[in-house]
């Protein structure tokens, strides 16, 4: 039987087991962590047993996908379907406060100086950006390319014990202006009146990176980071990685029920869960408007997430917000969760839009209201030059690319809308 210790800022908090022959997950709450602390998820209970799928899903959606797992297997000689190896792997420091490890983690520090730092971007593709010093620095869920990093008074490094990443940096990628992209993005969306991390483009000698400022961190001093326990909406529903889509199986399946990944009738099922459901409603429809207005089609189960205490549970704020529609010639721009049955632009209609209100018990009205708002606000936005500052002909350019591209939209939405309105 394997075992590992999960810790909540150096605070047992419960043992989890893994069964290889069976792959069986067993986990058990440590009796003063019931007394002083909080559940997991409201999928991980106190007073009930654990399933072991729900235990493998909590897990699974920590570790990052695509070439990051890749990274692991081939690394460290392991398979990609060993979830619990790989969390062994990594578990030290993962996204939100829970660490596994056997042991109680030292506090140390590695410092990384501009120059390295800027010299190992150069070379990412070359050495992948997560290893330094034969070590995988990466402990984010996700696909893109990024790295989480210590950033404190103005220096870079990596963190273990009282310390922690503070930051996650992300890279460009072929060209595609994704980090610009983004920071636009996340600056519209926050005018828009949306709560989103903080993030700023920052040059590193000659190479341009997206700095965003974790919400799951706050740096109490120079040498201590206090971590908050987050979860994302796959692991509050119970779904594996693989269903962080709606549709599971892809835009193309035939097979019946492929529909069974996050969806917003799943998403608006966390509401009564929170601590203020109608804040939290009201932030998760500003968030779809503004996902409609951007293009960010890319909106999935994994992109939202929720901060869990001993009192509460809240709505974190926005994160990964990217005009995918920009980029329809590269990649797929069918929504990640449907409006009623609509996967697209194209397919959305005033029928669509209200059996989506009605299917969510939103009053049209009030969401045309705020979509009209947030319309509003970001073309506003959009024009103010002053608000934004470009370093290259080709930034200039993308904005210019990603201006129109997001007026088009916006302006035959608005059409939309007033439509629905008259059957209403």
């Amino acid at each position: 039987m394997n075992t590992l210790n999960i810790y909540f800022d150096n605070q047992l908090v419960a043992y989890i087991s893994y069964e290889s022959n069976s792959d069986i997950f067993t986990l058990e709450y440590d009796k003063q962590w019931q007394n002083d602390g909080f559940e997991l998820s409201p999928c991980i209970k106190f007073d009930s047993k654990v399933l072991s799928k729900t235990i493998k899903n909590f897990l699974e959606n920590l570790l990052p996908e695509g070439s990051g797992k890749e990274l692991l297997s081939i690394k460290y000689h392991i398979s990609k379907n060993n979830t619990f190896g790989l969390v062994g792997l990594i578990g030290k420091e993962t996204t939100g406060a829970l660490s596994f490890s056997n042991e109680q983690i030292q506090t140390s520090f590695r410092s990384v100086s501009t120059k390295e730092l800027a010299q190992r971007i150069r070379e990412r593709k070359e050495v992948p950006i997560s290893i330094w010093d034969e070590k995988i620095r990466l402990s984010i869920a996700g696909v893109q390319d990024k790295l989480p990093i210590c950033f404190i008074d103005e220096k870079f490094g990596f963190g273990e014990g009282d310390l922690s990443s503070t930051h996650i940096l992300k890279f460009e990628k072929n060209d595609e202006n994704l980090v610009l992209n983004e920071y636009l993005s996340l600056i519209l969306a926050s005018l828009a009146g949306l709560e989103v991390a903080d993030a700023q483009i920052i040059s590193i000698e000659d190479q341009e990176v997206l700095l965003v400022k974790r919400f799951d961190r706050e740096i109490k001093s120079s040498k201590n980071v206090k971590r908050k326990h987050i979860v994302d909406a796959c692991q509050m529903l119970d779904l594996s990685v693989v269903e962080k889509y709606e549709r599971v199986f892809g835009s193309s399946s035939s097979v019946k029920n492929y529909r069974e990944g996050a969806s917003f009738k799943k998403l608006f099922s966390l509401i009564n869960l929170c601590d203020s459901p109608i804040l939290v409603k009201k932030n998760i429809i500003t968030w779809i408007c503004v996902n409609l207005c951007l293009g960010n089609s890319d909106a999935h189960g994994k992109n939202i997430s929720f901060m869990i205490n001993k009192n509460k549970i809240s709505l974190a704020p926005f994160y990964d917000i990217v005009n995918i529609s920009v980029y329809k010639d590269l990649y797929e721009t069918d929504f990640a969760m449907s409006f009623n049955d609509a996967f697209s632009y194209e397919e959305l209609s005033s029928y669509e839009l209200i059996e989506f209100c009605s299917n969510l018990d939103i009053q049209v009205k009030g969401f045309a209201k705020e979509f009209k708002k947030v319309a509003n606000k970001i073309l506003l936005n959009l024009n103010k030059k002053n608000l934004f500052s470009f370093n290259s002909k080709k930034q200039e350019e993308f904005f210019d690319k990603y201006k129109s591209d997001v007026e088009e939209r916006i302006e035959k939405l608005l059409l939309l809308i007033d439509e629905t309105l008259k059957y209403k």
